[in-house]
């Protein structure tokens, strides 16, 4: 079961960061103000999101002005 940790903002949309079962791993997703999933991504091999947190506001904020960012993993494999 997942676990919403935070929730971080910018204009009206915003970033749902959840805590998965195993440790390191960690789900985002991102809506609008509307409540529609603009995009869920994953972050592993860190032992919090907030070592990755510029880079979830970055992704965002260009979600929220209508990009398309590059659908990427956030991970870092040196952590874990």
């Amino acid at each position: 079961m997942n676990t919403l940790l935070a929730t971080l903002e910018h204009a009206n949309c915003k970033a749902e960061i959840y805590e998965m079962a195993l440790p390191g791993q960690f789900s985002i997703r991102y809506c609008n103000s509307a409540g529609t999933t603009l995009r869920e991504e994953q972050l592993t091999g860190v032992s919090s999101y907030r070592q990755r947190e510029r880079e979830i506001l970055a992704r965002l904020q260009e979600l929220c002005a209508g990009g398309n960012p590059k659908s990427a993993e956030l991970s870092d494999a040196g952590e874990y």
